[in-house]
């Protein structure tokens, strides 16, 4: 019997399969709040009992991840004002859409589509899209494909990320060790706020035992795809994510201070993207961009 994370009046979907394998999905932000693979929990939701919202567990953030400074920016010569919901350091942070109403457009037993439509109600981006989540849980492995359309009549500026926090069942990640691809460490403000230096760190382990992470790296990788894995015990968790052109060349990597999972972050852009322009994707109207992720077990 898995110790699940989640509370059923917060499951709106369960995928499962003939392997053993559960994905639990709330329709409030298409929001994956369980998932067991390779007779693994793997997923931490919620990270605070009383508030599931906090620290935006399994969230995706679009039309932008992370911080936009003073939540200001200027698209095509016009100036606009988000609200600046990370009140501590003054800035816009994660997007729109972490916590709006999905709708099942169709789903099975190991698979389902979300969508949701943003209207441009929001002076600070009045900018129209669709947005939708594709799951499909195989063998030990989930799949996530995400796609976003713009829906109004002008260019559209857009990021995308994911907010998924992971470990093994409640397990310390002390015990745990993290193999990531080369990279470049975005050095950040006080505010957190890339300043535009950077250092590479090459590909290797990061033992977890007392190590804090709080960091944007951009991917420095000649394959199309780039994978983080965590290593516990004999198993190991792998996040993959689709790079290239318009893609998933970002990433986050942060441990919170209960030490008993891992975020880690694909994203399409930097910290800030509406005005350092770094993985920032214009979208004309009625174009498309998709991403790709996938979470697997391996033994």
């Amino acid at each position: 019997m898995h110790p699940l994370n989640f509370k059923r009046e917060r499951l709106d979907l369960l995928l499962k399969n003939k392997d053993g394998n559960s994905a639990g999905i709330n329709l409030t932000g298409a929001t994956l709040t369980n998932l067991v693979l390779g007779d693994e929990e793997v997923i931490k939701y919620p990270l605070k009992k009383d508030d599931p919202h906090k620290g935006y567990p399994s969230a995706f953030l679009f039309p932008f991840p992370n911080r936009i400074k003073d939540g200001r920016d200027i698209f095509e010569e016009k100036e606009y004002d988000l609200e600046r919901n990370d009140a501590e350091m003054n800035n816009a942070i994660h997007g729109l859409i972490a916590f709006s109403r999905f709708e099942v457009i169709s789903s099975s037993e190991y698979k389902a589509t979300l969508t949701m439509s943003y209207l441009g109600e929001n002076a600070g981006y009045p900018f129209p899209f669709k947005f939708t989540a594709h799951y499909v849980l195989k063998k030990d492995k989930l799949e996530l494909t995400i796609e976003a359309e713009n829906t109004g009549d002008s260019n559209m500026p857009c990021a995308f990320g994911w907010h998924p926090y992971f470990g093994f069942q409640g397990s310390a990640i002390g015990e745990m060790t993290v193999k990531a691809p080369r990279r470049q460490k975005m050095e950040l403000s006080d505010r957190y706020i890339p300043t535009g230096e950077f250092e590479t760190e090459r590909a290797g382990l990061i033992p977890l035992k007392n190590t804090i992470l709080d960091n944007v790296f951009k991917l420095d990788s000649p394959s199309l795809i780039s994978e983080v894995e965590v290593r516990y015990k004999k198993k190991k968790l792998i996040v993959s994510q689709k790079t290239g052109k318009n893609k998933l060349n970002y990433m986050v990597l942060y441990t919170p201070a209960s030490r008993d999972c891992i975020a880690i972050e694909p994203q399409s852009a930097n910290t800030n993207s509406f005005n350092n322009g770094e993985g920032l994707n214009i979208l004309k109207p009625g174009k498309k961009v998709k991403y790709e992720i996938s979470v697997r077990v391996e033994s």
